[in-house]
């Protein structure tokens, strides 16, 4: 008893000294991050816009997007949309293909990405990107149908639209499509405290000012070596002003249980895996199109995450096949 006496007050001692360091750290994570600038480069949007390219206000949202017209077939509509950090840019082989085929083209940059609105607060739920999307296209192009292809995180914003609307979506089309399972990431409670939001802005400014770490992240998601070219189309539209703002939402935002809903999806869906991708690997492919009442799975050999850029002869040619049985 003698022994646990003495040894009460010195346990107390350094609870006490553990709680005043836990206060402390907890002032500083608090404090800190607003006293460290968030890196912005100086890259306008006007200095990136392409020769089609047009702004259309839709719900409050300013939209970037660009059309390739056709001749007046309304029954021939394609709607593309990129993935995580990418932009209209991603299509850039694709959407002239189509058109030359008769089909009239719309790529979009889906909010906080290309060249399109950047604002905190926004909902970046794959729902929410798709009620946007189809606002936007009966606004401009009111009772047309769609056939609609995504890419990565754009195939699950296709897949929620193609289910919020069947009557008008002819078609989807998935290219590694990111549908995740539903589970609510770890950190989302956290940047609910505007501190850890204000972190989340400097550590994703710092991020995407890096060149090298954005070309050592297309050479993963390409299997190989980008181009001048093709690190410049990715790296200049992510140092527009106020793209770190997106990240913190885009990090809280739940993702939608769209592999629960899959077997409601009766229009044809084609899915195109590269056979080496390892940002969504071709067994999510197969699992998708095995939930899928009426899909196509091709597995393209010896491509990465982005074979519409890689092998775009051979993605197009394999696209515009589906495309044309409707």
């Amino acid at each position: 008893m003698g022994d646990l006496a003495k040894k009460g007050p010195v346990i107390l001692k350094i609870f006490k000294w553990l709680g005043l360091f836990l206060v402390i750290l907890f002032a500083l994570f608090s404090i800190v991050p607003y006293l460290i600038e968030v890196e912005e480069a100086a890259v306008s949007r006007e200095e990136l816009t392409f020769s089609n390219s047009e702004f259309f206000e839709v719900n409050g949202v300013e939209l970037h997007y660009r059309e390739w017209r056709n001749d007046g077939d309304l029954d021939k509509n394609v709607l593309l949309v990129h993935g995580l950090g990418a932009s209209t840019f991603t299509w850039r082989y694709t959407a002239p293909v189509l058109q030359e085929q008769g089909f009239r083209v719309i790529a979009v940059d889906l909010p906080g990405f290309g060249l399109s609105e950047r604002r905190a607060g926004l909902d970046h739920s794959a729902e929410a990107r798709g009620e946007l999307l189809w606002s936007m296209l009966e606004e401009m192009f009111p009772g047309i149908k769609w056939n609609l292809v995504g890419h990565s995180m754009g195939g699950a914003a296709v897949t929620a639209m193609a289910l919020q609307r069947p009557e008008q979506a002819e078609s989807v089309t998935l290219v590694a499509g990111a549908l995740v399972p539903f589970e609510p990431s770890p950190y989302a409670a956290l940047l609910r405290y505007p501190p850890a939001g204000q972190w989340a802005r400097i550590l994703s400014s710092r991020l995407v000012a890096d060149q090298s770490r954005i070309e050592e992240l297309l050479a993963s998601a390409y299997g190989q070596q980008p181009t001048e070219h093709e690190l410049s189309g990715y790296y200049l539209p992510l140092n527009i002003e106020n793209t770190a703002t997106t990240w913190p939402d885009l990090l809280r935002t739940k993702p939608d249980p769209l592999l629960d809903q899959l077997d409601q999806l009766e229009i044809p869906v084609f899915c195109i895996w590269g056979e080496n991708d390892t940002w969504i690997p071709p067994e999510q492919g197969k699992e998708i199109d095995r939930l899928l009442p009426n899909s196509e799975l091709i597995v393209m050999q010896g491509e990465g995450h982005s074979p519409m850029e890689t092998a775009p002869d051979r993605f197009d040619r394999k696209l515009v096949d589906f495309l044309l049985e409707f």
